[in-house]
């Protein structure tokens, strides 16, 4: 048995993060990405009038990024592009769980591409971020 997704056991329309993975949205992961894009948004330093704190949108990529490498293809593969569609910002202190779905398989100029979309939602479901991924499988 491999340490890796195989291609052939892909079916369009499966979920292939279920259940959701977590991750949570604390005040070291925001400092940290902040510190290291050298985000000097304003907005990130404000509390807004019920005390949250919002995160940068593009943590979007850490997180669904974190979530997707729970299930790893083989060596090789490359991630070709990926779009979001943020719904709203995530808040520190917030828990979000993404889950993914295999949409397109398909093969071109010899290599397995798959499409995927993505959710994350929060710990009360709202839709945080949706999106579209499509990765170059590896050779297996």
């Amino acid at each position: 048995m491999s340490d890796f997704v195989t291609y052939a056991s892909l079916v369009e329309g499966d979920d292939f993060l279920n259940p959701p993975v977590p991750f949570e949205v604390n005040q070291n992961v925001v400092d940290w990405y902040i510190n290291a894009t050298n985000d000097t948004t304003a907005e990130l330093q404000e509390v807004d009038p019920q005390g949250d704190r919002i995160a940068p949108p593009m943590l979007a990529a850490v997180y669904v990024i974190d979530a997707l490498r729970t299930r790893v293809g083989p060596p090789g593969g490359i991630h070709a592009k990926q779009r979001f569609k943020l719904h709203r910002p995530a808040k520190i202190g917030e828990k979000l769980y993404t889950s993914a779905n295999v949409l397109k398989l398909y093969e071109r100029k010899g290599r397995n591409y798959v499409e995927m979309t993505t959710e994350t939602k929060n710990q009360t479901g709202e839709l945080i971020t949706s999106g579209l991924i499509t990765r170059i499988w590896g050779k297996e």
